[in-house]
């Protein structure tokens, strides 16, 4: 990928291959961060934003929805949990046209509302926060309470710190998710709102592709995840390590 965007658009489909190109140039990058016509640098913010955004939002749902099925007894609760986790063995595509009307009725098309608000109800959020919710102790919390704590307390205090490990696995893990999302942004949004996946497959069309601008667009799009993934790197595999099934 690395080699190609560092290739003339001659020295792409040379013969033999070139592995890595004899006359590196980096006109392919300047071109598409430069060009009128192709707005890189708006659906690069597009991305990030909407991503940032989605992944945000995503924690801070599961968390507030696996704190109650976790750490509080009412009618259901269990009934409901099955409920939410059921929900992950129906495939995304069968929501892809409710939501693509729900889009149109609240005007949300070529919006960043669009690209966020329809996935964050995430199942597997709210499954990892639950589980790791049922391993802290319950005598912390009732030692809290004892001092007067009240549930929010409890939960922005006590717990949360807990959680940092798997907080930062799920936020990169649905950051990741909606940075290579292609489908539902390629039916909700258009022209300057478009996110890089869907923008990128603009250099490629039926009859020509301009590989050297594609893999340099490429690159550019995988740079945010490697840094995501370098900066939660500790705090993903803690995560990882101590996922596991247990319940109360």
């Amino acid at each position: 990928m690395v080699s190609t965007s560092l290739k003339s658009e001659a020295a792409t489909v040379a013969q033999p291959v070139q592995w890595w190109p004899h006359e590196p140039t980096l006109e392919n990058y300047r071109t598409i961060l430069e060009s009128p016509n192709a707005p890189f640098l708006r659906w690069a913010w597009n991305s990030l934003f909407s991503s940032s955004a989605f992944a945000l939002g995503s924690v801070v749902l599961a968390v507030l929805t696996a704190y109650p099925l976790s750490r509080m007894r009412f009618r259901g609760r269990d009934t409901w949990f099955w409920v939410i986790l059921s929900s992950m063995m129906i495939p995304g595509v069968i929501f892809l046209i409710p939501h693509y009307l729900m889009m149109i009725r609240f005007d949300w098309i070529d919006t960043y509302h669009a690209l966020i608000w329809p996935g964050l109800p995430a199942a597997f959020g709210v499954f990892l926060m639950r589980q790791f919710f049922v391993s802290i102790p319950r005598e912390i919390e009732e030692a809290a309470r004892l001092d007067g704590a009240n549930s929010l307390q409890i939960l922005v205090r006590i717990l949360l710190p807990f959680l940092t490990a798997p907080m930062a696995t799920l936020a990169l893990f649905q950051f990741m998710a909606s940075w290579n999302n292609y489908v539902w942004p390629l039916f909700v949004v258009h022209g300057d709102m478009q996110t890089l996946p869907v923008a990128i497959t603009s250099f490629s069309s039926r009859y020509w592709t301009a590989y050297g601008k594609l893999m340099a667009g490429t690159a550019i799009a995988s740079i945010p995840i490697l840094i995501a993934f370098l900066f939660a790197q500790r705090y993903f595999i803690r995560g990882m390590s101590l996922t596991g099934l247990k319940d109360e």
